[in-house]
Parts: structure tokens; sequence; C-alpha cells
């Protein structure tokens, strides 16, 4: 309940100058690490990324329960994103990502798990924020989460929060952390070697300055934007649009300019089955994830 209070409180007074503050809602790639594997289990995940952080979380005390975080393990990686929502370059940090790092009593230093960060637009490009190996300035996992705080204040909230300022970009939809721990455990030498490092653990992630996305056959359009028939995409627009389909590795296997009303993609011609497909218009797009199943499109 408390959950739900501040999250309607914040998205209804954001409202008023046309951005939203929200938790992550989907998950474009789950890569999971070796070792460690809390909250992976479909009971928790992905729901167990979908709210704000743990109330219990602080700076002695981490999040630990597999209700409230997913580890992704040594090595492992997850892009996770918002369904129907851009997330744009305001003014100061953009987006907070939660671990549950905290202070150990006896060294007083963080037990840091940490992540490298990149971001994207289309779920296929993606540019990663800038690191320091040794102080583990710009990674996720370095600092303790203060679950009573407004987590929608990076001020007094916990976690590491980034801007996209820092490398340039006005907007994006996805977010890719990656877990470095082992290049830790590889060097005893390092500030933050601990012998139980096991893998960065995901709490949550807020993105503080969100744009819904805005594209539409017509404002007063109820028609669906695509029909699915069998292997095949049929899009639906009134307006001209672009569209590229990507592989699983990221190759572009089809790419069409102007495509007008009942523009179809055969997927039945492509090798592999998951595909991205970007649809633009101006300076408007939709991006779907394409499941091909053997007589069906799943489409997310």
């Amino acid at each position: 309940m408390v959950f739900v209070i501040i999250l309607l409180v914040f998205s209804f007074f954001s409202s008023f100058a046309q951005v939203y503050m929200l938790p992550i809602d989907t998950v474009l790639y789950f890569k999971p690490g070796k070792g460690q594997n809390l909250g992976q289990d479909p009971v928790y995940f992905p729901k167990n990324i979908f709210t704000l952080p743990d109330t219990n979380a602080s700076e002695s005390i981490p999040s630990s329960s597999p209700k409230d975080v997913c580890s992704i393990g040594l090595g492992g990686e997850i892009v996770v994103g918002f369904k129907n929502y851009f997330l744009l370059d305001g003014d100061g940090p953009d987006f907070t990502i939660f671990e549950n790092a905290f202070i150990n009593p006896i060294t007083k230093k963080v037990f840091a798990e940490p992540a490298v960060v990149s971001v994207s637009e289309d779920g296929v490009n993606f540019v990663e924020f800038p690191w320091d190996y040794n102080t583990l300035e710009g990674c996720a996992g370095t600092k303790p989460t203060n679950g009573k705080a407004n987590p929608f204040d990076p001020t007094v909230s916990g976690g590491n929060s980034f801007d996209l300022a820092t490398i340039g970009l006005n907007r994006v939809r996805w977010i890719k952390i990656k877990d470095i721990c082992d290049t830790i455990l590889q060097n005893p030498n390092h500030p933050f070697y601990d012998a139980l490092i096991s893998g960065f653990d995901l709490d949550c992630v807020v993105g503080l300055n969100l744009k819904p996305i805005e594209i539409s056959n017509t404002n007063e359009s109820k028609f669906p934007l695509y029909f699915v028939d069998n292997l095949s995409l049929r899009l639906n627009f009134d307006k001209s649009l672009s569209c590229e389909v990507y592989d699983i590795l990221g190759r572009i296997v089809e790419k069409s300019i102007n495509c007008t009303k009942n523009f179809q993609l055969d997927f039945s011609t492509f090798e592999g089955n998951v595909f991205f497909v970007n649809l633009r218009s101006g300076n408007d797009n939709i991006f779907l994830k394409i499941l091909k199943m053997q007589d069906a499109l799943l489409v997310q």
C-alpha cells in the first residue's frame, strides 16, 4: 500500500510538467551469470524488480529477500526499460539503479558488487556510461539504498543515479546492467575486493524524467497499430513510417523506408526466433519485440 501511494503521488504531481516518475515495467533481455541466482525463480522474477526499493534497506541492512531483489550473477547482464515511455534528459539525474550494497561493519567500507551501465533508444545500439575500474565511479551497485527515503529524490534515496547528459543522449528507452564482479574477484589488491562478492543484485530501477510514447494513427484513433497473421506482421498506421528489423545479434534483416498502411513483414523468411522491430515516424517511434513460434508471432 505504501508503494502504491508513493507511486500515485509522484506520477500525479510530475504530470503537470509533462513528465512522470516510475519504476521499470519490462525486461527485454536477461542472461544470468555464474554462481548466485537469488530471486531468479519465476515465482519472484520479474515482479521483484518492478517495485520500488525495499523499505527495510539501509547502509547497514542490505535487501536480501528473493521477493525484493534478483541477482544477475557473475558476468550476467539484464536489459530493462519502460513499455510506454521514453526516458528523457532532464535537469540532473534521469534514473536511479538500486542494488543491495551496504557498509561492512568491520572494515567500514562499502561491500560493492558493481555493474557497468549502458542505455539505448532502440534496444540494439547501446551507449555505455564512463566508469573507473579502481574507484568504481560511474558503476551501479556501489551506494547503499535508503529504503525509508523518497526513491525519486537522488539526494536522499541512495542507489546510483545517472544523467543522460553525461553521454550526450536526449532520450532512451532501455537500460543495460552488466555485472563486472569477476574482474574484482580476480584482483585481491583491488580497493573493493572481497572474497564474498557473488554478483550484482538488482533491487529496482526508477525513471525520473519519463514521457509517454505518443505515436498512433490519429490522436482519436481506436484502431490497433498492427495485425498479426500467422508469421506476418501487418502495419496499420495512417502515416508513413520507416521500419527496421534486427535479429538477436543486432544485425539488420529488413530495412524499409516510407512504409504505408498495410505494409507487411513476413517473418517466415527471416532466420532465427527473436527479432526487434523499430518503427519510426518523424521524432516518434515504437519498439516491438517479436518471438517467432512454429506458426505464430508473439509481440511484446
